[in-house]
């Protein structure tokens, strides 16, 4: 089973992020947008996993005392890795970064973000001029996380299906 940690986002948060995004996805219509249904932000990724109330029990124990925070956009950037992976940053909130050192157990430099599409490598010319736009993108979404969850990853056609596998609540 393939399973990640994340936040997901509220359904209305999902919505204005969609009605921000409008302009450039009609613009560049050709980059792979993911869906909103997809949207959310991950905190660690195990991979692929055999026993799940292992992972389940610890993560019980990680979030025991964990309080409620909030996200706060602050920028849209972009990255070449295999191919181009635009995303949405949000400041780095203490408590965020306490579960995601708890669960890493070593230092890793987690930046919270969300993916918000992937494209092949283009030119260098279209790189330079796409990094621009997306950085002038004003994309403003701020929540409270009262709850993070354990997702499975399903493959389904060209977009996964993440399916909410276990609930932890953030203390008020």
């Amino acid at each position: 089973m393939r399973v990640f940690l994340a936040i997901d986002l509220p359904g209305k948060v999902k919505s204005d992020l969609e009605n921000q995004l409008t302009e450039i996805k009609r613009e560049y219509s050709m980059i792979d947008w993911i869906p909103s249904e997809n949207y959310h932000v991950t905190i660690n990724f195990f991979g692929e996993i055999n026993n799940i109330n292992k992972i389940v029990d610890r993560l019980k124990k990680i979030f025991f005392d964990k309080k409620t925070f909030y996200l706060y956009s602050i920028m849209a950037g972009l990255f070449i890795n295999k191919k181009i992976v635009i995303y949405l940053n949000f400041r780095k909130e203490k408590e965020l970064l306490s579960i995601e050192r708890q669960i890493s157990k070593e230092k890793t430099g987690y930046i919270p973000h969300l993916t918000l599409a992937r494209y092949r490598i283009p030119s260098k010319q279209q790189y330079f001029v796409l990094k621009k736009r997306i950085e002038r993108l004003k994309i403003d979404i701020s929540f409270p996380v009262k709850k993070i969850y354990l997702f499975q990853t399903l493959p389904h056609g060209k977009f996964p299906v993440y399916k909410k596998i276990a609930q932890f609540n953030l203390l008020p």
